[in-house]
């Protein structure tokens, strides 16, 4: 067994360790390794531990006797000390917890303790010294069916350890413990010293300056549904003190590129060290908080970091030597680039008066789906109004051309914009029709010949011509359908037709043939 000692309030802690401890089904409060009254971490806990091992320390740790298992008599033994005349209080722990009243060099287990684990703290006093906790081995208590099981199905077939170097700045991490069902979810709290670490909750730690001579373990709690909560304290590391060995120096900064965006990839550059063969770690730094996927050299910013600053903080470690951690600069992230498509936009549809034209935003390569906005636009300018995804042509879009622009954009990155092409919206068809009010006229009369223009959604306006073959009868201005004098024709059988020349809206269109005869006037006798 190690020995290693921690400061409790004013009091040296000086305790058996193994590979760890098992605290069975309690809560995580009892999970945090022997209750005490630990100063702050960061606090002068290590010149405490420092002057309480100069002044006073055991020789022999306290030692637990006797069968485990309730109402079986067990025996405190003292441990020995250093120094004479030393008085020993005592307190057995059940899960780390103190047990009211258990206070002698015996206790016999109860009922309460089945399952549990049983521990004894010896406070050694002397006059004018800093008082010293040793603490004793541990024993388990069987659970009531006996068998020395706890009676809950989760259990730990191995304890999890710590594993790195143990200097400062240097990457501690937990080897996750071995349980008796898979499936187990895992959480974690590192101590020093024998207080919880804020934010120290992942399953590694770096220790910082603050750290020197502090005792580190880290208590980690199981969980699985159906049974009850299993905690597990890993064995403590002892961390050397900040004059155990020379600190490395940076003689130039960590930097990071000062243009960050959403998407892209920044890398550090390392610092320059005062010694050769220095191994760096990485820790990316979101507005001064870890970022947990942040741990190597080249980290990829994410739409999380949008507006914020990145850093990152560089360790260097050597052997032979206190690891040191430098700060880089900040950067401030912005928008990523715009997406680019994979399929561009398009527009189905007929370009027709009263067709229903739709917009189909396309593809925008990997990641989110992007959200899309439309604007409809006729000869290239905006349609007021027009930003669904469908377009409905009006007389108005006759004779241009509509395109739909499409703007795709994904969070935190800048808005993209595509503009399908420009068509022409189709004239609308018109039926020119062309009847002869009388077919035959008297040589020296006019015909009339009644022509109607029609088109579906809209009257339309224009030239209508008379035509006798190739031959250009007459022009008249239409609207809609009118009643037309024809010009005097000479006697015989004329074959005329009726042809709309079309407007800016209306394509043109021609009449069947008609005819006309014109007699002469008959002789009276």
């Amino acid at each position: 067994m190690k020995k290693y000692q921690r400061a409790l309030g004013a009091a040296v802690t000086v305790a058996v360790v193994g590979t760890g401890m098992t605290l069975g089904t309690a809560s995580t409060a009892q999970a945090s390794a022997p209750s005490s009254s630990a100063p702050a971490h960061g606090s002068s806990a290590a010149e405490g531990d420092l002057l309480g091992s100069l002044l006073l320390s055991p020789t022999s740790l306290p030692l637990i006797s006797g069968t485990p298992g309730v109402d079986s008599l067990l025996s405190l033994t003292a441990p020995l000390w250093n120094l004479v005349g030393v008085t020993n209080s005592v307190q057995w722990l059940s899960n780390g917890v103190p047990i009211p009243g258990a206070t002698s060099m015996s206790y016999l287990p109860q009922l309460g303790d089945a399952g549990a684990t049983l521990q004894a703290v010896v406070t050694g006093s002397l006059l004018g010294l800093v008082p010293v906790q040793a603490f004793s081995n541990v024993l388990q208590i069987p659970g009531l069916g006996g068998g020395g099981t706890t009676g809950n199905p989760l259990e730990v077939l191995q304890l999890g350890t710590l594993l790195g170097t143990g200097e400062l700045g240097s990457l501690l991490q937990i080897l996750d413990p071995v349980w008796s069902l898979p499936g187990v979810s895992m959480a974690y709290q590192w101590f020093s010293n024998g207080v919880a670490i804020p934010g120290a909750t992942g399953a590694t730690y770096i220790p910082e300056l603050s750290d020197a001579g502090a005792q580190i373990w880290a208590t980690i709690t199981g969980t699985l549904a159906g049974v009850p909560v299993v905690n597990t304290v890993t064995a403590a590391l002892k961390l050397p003190t900040a004059t155990t060995s020379k600190q490395l120096a940076a003689t130039s900064a960590a930097t990071v590129p000062t243009t960050a965006q959403v998407g892209k990839s920044v890398s550090a550059t390392d610092p320059t060290w005062d010694q050769s063969g220095v191994t760096n770690s990485y820790q990316w730094l979101r507005d001064g908080a870890p970022i947990a996927t942040g741990k190597a050299k080249a980290y990829t910013l994410t739409p999380e970091d949008l507006g914020h600053t990145v850093s990152v903080k560089v360790t260097g470690t050597k052997e032979g030597f206190t690891s040191s951690t430098v700060d880089s600069n900040k950067a401030t992230v912005e928008l990523g680039d715009a997406p680019a498509f994979t399929t561009q936009p398009s527009v189905d549809g007929i370009y027709g008066l009263g067709q229903t034209l739709t917009a189909a935003p396309g593809a925008w390569g990997t990641g989110t789906t992007p959200t899309f906005t439309y604007q409809w636009k006729r000869n290239g300018v905006a349609i007021v109004g027009a930003t669904a995804a469908t377009y409905v042509v009006t007389v108005a879009d006759i004779g241009s051309t509509l395109a739909a622009t499409v703007t795709a954009t994904r969070a935190a990155y800048k808005p993209a914009t595509f503009t399908t092409s420009a068509l022409a919206v189709n004239k609308v068809a018109s039926t020119t029709a062309a009847r002869m009010q009388a077919r035959k006229v008297v040589l020296g009369k006019r015909g009339l010949v009644q022509v109607t223009l029609a088109a579906t959604g809209l009257t339309p306006s224009g030239t209508v011509e008379i035509y006798e073959g190739t031959k250009l009868v007459k022009a008249y201005d239409v609207d809609g359908d009118r009643l037309l004098t024809l010009p005097k024709m000479k006697a015989g059988r004329h074959q005329l037709t009726a042809v709309y020349t079309g407007s800016t809206t209306t394509a043109g269109s021609t009449s069947k043939v008609v005819t006309l005869v014109v007699k002469k006037a008959k002789k009276h006798r």
